[in-house]
């Protein structure tokens, strides 16, 4: 099997270098946008992806609107949503993309970046590398 492929999103530059960076740890290669249209077109044109890590504000298009719209085009990819928002109504929001879906709040550890990746690939197509360590 070959190694995961992740899509990562923010249009914070350094938490987008961040994240890609605490991804290839995890042992993935990784493609990274800065834009909800930038992540929506990599779904498009850069897929299959094995997981996805996204912002939810992003301009042109908020994560959550991409992922429910990949999610109505049948893309079932794990997804980790990201954000600093407080809104009460994103769990459900993230739970409404179904299985393999998790909400991680902003400011976040890199552990907790990984349980959430192993969660939300646990049971999903191929296997899941450890974190290198």
């Amino acid at each position: 099997m070959g190694r995961l492929r992740a899509l990562a999103a923010d249009d914070d530059v350094e938490m987008l270098s961040l994240v890609s960076q605490a991804l290839r740890h995890f042992g993935a290669d990784v493609v990274a946008v800065a834009a909800g249209g930038e992540l929506l077109e990599a779904i498009a044109n850069a897929g299959p992806f094995d997981v996805i890590v996204t912002d939810i504000a992003m301009p042109w298009m908020t994560g959550l609107q991409v992922m429910h719209s990949a999610r109505a085009a049948g893309l079932p990819v794990p997804v980790v949503v990201m954000t600093a928002l407080r809104d009460p109504t994103l769990p459900e929001q993230v739970t409404s993309l179904g299985a393999h879906a998790e909400l991680l709040h902003k400011p976040f550890s890199i552990d907790e970046l990984f349980a959430a990746l192993r969660r939300c690939l646990s049971g999903s197509a191929g296997d899941t590398p450890p974190p290198a360590s």
